[in-house]
C-alpha cells in the first residue's frame, strides 16, 4: 500500500497529535490514518475545483451571470 521510496518527515509536535489522533480513532497506525487525512483533504479540493469548472461552463452557456 506504501511506496517505501518517499518518505514524509512531520514536525515532532504535528506527528505526536497525529499518533493521540490516530489512536484515538482507532487506525491501526499514524501512517493510515494520516493518508486518510490526505485522501479527504484532496478529495475537497478536488471536489472545489470540479465545481469551480461547472460554474465556468455555465457562464460560458449563458446560464449563469
Amino acid at each position: 500500500m506504501f511506496n517505501r521510496e518517499s518518505s514524509l518527515r512531520l514536525p515532532k509536535p504535528l506527528l505526536e497529535r497525529a499518533r493521540a489522533a490516530a489512536e484515538k480513532a482507532g487506525y491501526s497506525s499514524v501512517e493510515e490514518f494520516v493518508v486518510h487525512a490526505m485522501e479527504k483533504e484532496l478529495a475537497l479540493l478536488e471536489e472545489a475545483e470540479a465545481r469551480e469548472a461547472v460554474i465556468r461552463q455555465l457562464k460560458g452557456l449563458g446560464y449563469l451571470e
